[in-house]
């Protein structure tokens, strides 16, 4: 299977202070050009909010979930935004009642740390760690770092797509549920700590907060958006994505493939990451993957087209073809691939001609 995504961002405009973006059609890749991508990843995708198949990250309430490797591009001083959209289907039943959607750090009360969740807290007055499980799933309420005692209506129901945006402007705390303000709380934190950043549990083996539902469209900010630009975030997504029809699939003359290169990873999905290696001469390739076109006309240049792929376990090829399109000014077709399992990188030099075509293949460490 094939994870891949367009390196263009959203329609909304707002990319000053984006850290991270996981749009998660079909890919658990980060769009926002810092390559927050995943070392750990084990969720499945689902219906998004309009509808589209494999759009939406699921996370199952067991032992499902994304890690993201700590980063300086993930910690921030004192001012922050946090989005995301979120279908509760089912609720976190151990001691402490929470439901963790994203968190970077571990046990609350220590500096630093930032999270998104949702819990009984507010209905119970902060009694919803008492240690009893959870017997009352009907007051249960969305909250990140700085949240008031105080629950607020209507309150969540499974199955049902939110829009949650928190942030923090450096003295104050602000929560949107659907572009309302749920809370307004003075709240000052700083929000670095050196703890990798978590999609669908806590970094807590005592309180993991399991979350049980979907994500979609994960946005972090450096930054804190303003009341206006949080309107104008809430308008654009809920924007239906227009439908555009497919092109047709390129007629590719018979090669010979040339294996350049065989890596054993140790993850069933591997980031790679293609470059024009050396002049940037007008090299356009097409990428094939287990028999498989993936993208086609794809100009090399000195910024990276990333894509993720799924390793499929066994005696399965997993090859990735490129195919040279046309040989740019400067022949052959060169290209450097940087792929990226986990937190190992290897740097593979790829060549293809007008008779041969460059094979790097993976095969998963048993």
């Amino acid at each position: 299977m094939l994870f891949i995504f367009s390196s263009i961002l959203a329609q909304f405009s707002i990319t000053k202070g984006l850290a991270l973006h996981y749009h998660f059609n079909n890919s658990a890749v980060d769009i926002s050009g810092n390559n927050n991508n995943p070392s750990f990843n084990n969720t499945s995708f689902t219906t998004d909010r309009f509808g589209n198949a494999n759009s939406a990250a699921h996370f199952n309430g067991v032992n499902s979930y994304i890690q993201i490797p700590n980063n300086k591009s993930l910690n921030f001083k004192n001012t922050i935004t946090l989005s995301a959209w979120v279908r509760p289907t089912g609720f976190y039943y151990d001691i402490c009642h929470a439901s963790s959607i994203l968190n970077k750090g571990t046990a609350d009360y220590f500096p630093g740390n930032y999270s998104l969740r949702f819990d009984d807290a507010l209905h119970t007055e902060g009694k919803g760690c008492s240690g009893d499980r959870l017997k009352d799933s009907l007051h249960m309420n969305f909250r990140a770092t700085g949240t008031p005692l105080k629950s607020y209506g209507p309150f969540i129901e499974k199955n049902k797509w939110y829009h949650v945006v928190y942030t923090n402007d450096g003295s104050t705390a602000t929560l949107y549920v659907d572009c309302d303000i749920k809370y307004t709380v003075p709240f000052k934190e700083s929000f670095t700590n050196s703890d990798d950043l978590f999609l669908g549990k806590t970094n807590d083996e005592f309180f993991p907060f399991w979350f049980n539902g979907d994500v979609d469209d994960v946005r972090i900010y450096g930054t804190a958006l303003s009341k206006t630009e949080v309107g104008q975030l809430c308008a654009e997504e809920n924007k239906k994505p227009a439908v555009s029809k497919l092109a047709a699939p390129p007629v590719l003359e018979k090669r010979t493939n040339e294996l350049v290169r065989q890596i054993t990873v140790d993850n069933d999905s591997v980031t790679v990451s293609l470059y024009d290696n050396g002049d940037i001469d007008g090299d356009s390739v097409t990428l094939i993957y287990n028999n498989n076109i993936i993208t086609t006309h794809q100009l090399l240049t000195a910024q990276a087209k990333t894509f993720v792929l799924k390793v499929e376990a066994g005696d399965a090829e997993n090859e990735l073809v490129m195919y040279a399109e046309n040989l740019g000014s400067i022949p052959p077709n060169t290209a450097l691939m940087i792929i990226t399992d986990g937190s190992k990188r290897y740097e593979v030099n790829v060549r293809s001609s007008k008779n041969s075509n460059g094979v790097v293949a993976f095969r998963l460490r048993e």
